[in-house]
């Protein structure tokens, strides 16, 4: 098979073709660290490749066995040191896998290291001091997003079956978008973050991030022992897979450039053709930014405390951009947190009421495509996706169809907290529809 059409296969298909033995997991693990070798000089996506060797002795009923993933740099892998993205932590090897990571492995999945993060995981654009640039494979000195950006722009490229990112206001959301690939929140809980470097312990979550909704599936279950979603995990009435979807009544609303609007409504109107019902709701009194600007006061606050120490005895090796969050944080009030506080619990609060009648929501992941690492950085990257973050329910990014050349634009799926095996499936009947 073509290197370039196997690397880009799903890890699903990858894991297939291991258990009908036209593939042996050591020769995809190969082609993978050739890759890895040739493109991340370019996009810098991994910043610590593991001696990697794949086994033939491979778990049954697994569907991922024998394909790869790797590790955003804040989620602990046994015997690699864990930065977050910055050297000032001066990290040691960690002790023991992150439960996420163990999973996965347990899964018959091979780990291909670490990747590249915004520092701390506390900006979207990848930009990094310490561990230089990661860039989008998609366009060259192009933003992958952030701070997952790594784990997307290596699924991006093929250079891993799958990827292991954190969301705490649209991390993996944001860079899935940006790199033209699928990038999974699930519901908060739902996955352990034992081993993972917190941010906000409020709003963090590990996600997914892959080429197809499948390999989220897959995953998804490997790492809570959740059998496979379905179709009977599909909300509507049985024998029907009508969806009814909600979607903002006014796009105006949204800041959307013009591309990421066309998109948009390309997309819905897809839907529509595949029988699925599209509601408009009133979003004109969310107060996106604000929400946003409440979760990113919370981010810096707790993230001063994680890193006091660090801050006493290695200010001067710290990213000079997060310095200066982080000083910022320091002159504020504790009227000023609570604030803070209260209009994230309000912002939960009004997802959950506006969409509680749907399905799902429908939303753009981000407002605009990615953007020149040069350029300057639009406020308002996360304004679509912190909210999700704020009540905790599951959201999904997933590429809308383009023109060949185009910029990629994000889809964002939002379901109901707890619900994750529903919001899969509909993610699955949505990714087809799409197509």
């Amino acid at each position: 098979m073509n290197h370039h059409i196997l690397l880009n296969q799903t890890a699903c298909e990858q894991a297939r073709q291991i258990n009908a033995k036209t593939l042996s997991a050591q020769s995809l693990l190969s082609q993978q660290q050739d890759a890895i070798a040739e493109l991340n000089p370019t996009i810098n996506a991994f910043v610590q490749v593991s001696k990697a060797v794949a086994s033939d002795e491979l778990p049954e009923m697994s569907a991922l066995a024998g394909s790869t993933f790797a590790v955003k740099d804040n989620i602990d892998v046994q015997g690699i040191p864990t930065h977050g993205g910055m050297r000032a932590l001066h990290a040691q090897p960690a002790a023991q896998d992150a439960s996420v990571v163990a999973r996965l492995k347990a899964a018959g999945m091979v780990c291909l290291g670490k990747l590249n993060m915004h520092a701390m995981a506390l900006g979207a654009t990848n930009y990094n001091t310490d561990f230089g640039n990661c860039y989008n494979p998609v366009r060259a000195g192009y933003t992958p997003g952030g701070s997952s950006g790594g784990s997307a722009a290596a699924v991006a490229a093929g250079l891993c079956g799958l990827a292991l990112g954190t969301d705490t206001l649209g991390s993996v959301r944001i860079p899935a978008a940006y790199c033209g690939v699928v990038g999974f929140k699930p519901s908060f809980g739902a996955l352990p973050t034992d081993g993972v470097i917190p941010l906000s312990r409020l709003l963090d979550h590990v996600g997914i991030l892959a080429r197809g909704v499948e390999d989220v599936i897959a995953a998804f279950a490997a790492m809570t022992g959740s059998k496979q979603v379905t179709s009977a995990h599909l909300p509507s009435s049985p024998g029907s897979s009508i969806l009814n979807l909600a979607l903002p009544a006014d796009l105006d609303e949204l800041g959307l450039t013009d591309e990421v609007r066309h998109a948009f409504e390309q997309g819905s109107q897809r839907l529509q053709r595949a029988g699925h019902i599209l509601h408009p709701v009133d979003f004109s009194d969310c107060g996106f930014a604000a929400m946003r600007k409440a979760g990113l006061f919370l981010c810096e606050a707790e993230l001063r405390d994680t890193l006091s120490q660090t801050l006493q005895s290695h200010r001067g090796d710290m990213p000079p951009d997060l310095l200066g969050m982080l000083d910022f944080i320091s002159q504020r009030s504790a009227q000023d947190i609570g604030r803070a506080v209260s209009t994230l619990v309000r912002g939960g609060q009004f997802l959950t009421q506006r969409t509680s009648a749907f399905d799902a929501l429908l939303l753009p992941t981000t407002p605009h495509t990615a953007f020149d690492m040069q350029a300057a950085v639009p406020h308002n990257q996360a304004d679509l996706t912190a909210m999700a973050n704020m009540s905790g329910a599951p959201a999904i990014s997933l590429p809308l169809p383009v023109a060949p050349g185009a910029l990629p634009v994000g889809l964002q799926v939002v379901g109901h907290r707890g619900h994750d095996a529903q919001l899969l499936a509909i993610a699955h009947a949505v990714e087809k529809a799409l197509l």
